[in-house]
């Protein structure tokens, strides 16, 4: 199992498909390093752990928590798909479920936030709005029109 390391490797997870569970969330991209002949990273998934202080103010209690996910990470990693990178943001739920159970909502996890990415790709027909420039002037002309209708009342 790879580890993410780079903290723009988790803000780019962060912009990807999400699934919420009780346990932890999880944060899901294909990453496009333009390594196989498709456009995207042929290379095993990687997996990020993050629990914050505000989970479990108490060290040992954060720590228990990430060694948890870490390990469901290494058993649900021959399901995760190649290329993939995930964040596993642990929650304090995370120390009381039974492991056989965190490990099987990880595997669900994947599989939902994988099918949410290939959705957004059909439908955008794989670009992504924000690069060709129309996101941001869609945006503008919301605003114009809500201040044209102000101004008329």
């Amino acid at each position: 199992m790879e580890r993410l390391k780079k903290r723009r490797d988790y803000l780019a997870a962060a912009r990807g498909a999400k699934a919420v569970r009780k346990a932890f969330i999880l944060q899901s991209r294909r990453r496009n390093d333009g390594r196989d002949s498709t456009g995207g990273d042929a290379g095993p998934a990687r997996f990020g752990f993050t629990v914050t202080r505000r989970t479990a103010r108490n060290a040992v209690d954060r720590n228990r928590i990430r060694r948890r996910l870490r390990q469901a990470a290494r058993l649900a990693a021959p399901a995760a798909a190649p290329g993939h990178d995930f964040v596993l943001i642990g929650r304090r739920a995370a120390l009381s479920v039974p492991f056989d159970d965190l490990v099987a909502d990880l595997e669900n996890a994947m599989m939902e936030t994988e099918a949410v990415e290939t959705n957004e790709e059909a439908r955008s027909g794989g670009d992504n709005d924000m690069d060709n420039g129309e996101g941001a002037q869609g945006h503008g002309g919301q605003n114009e029109t809500r201040g044209a209708a102000r101004k008329q009342t």
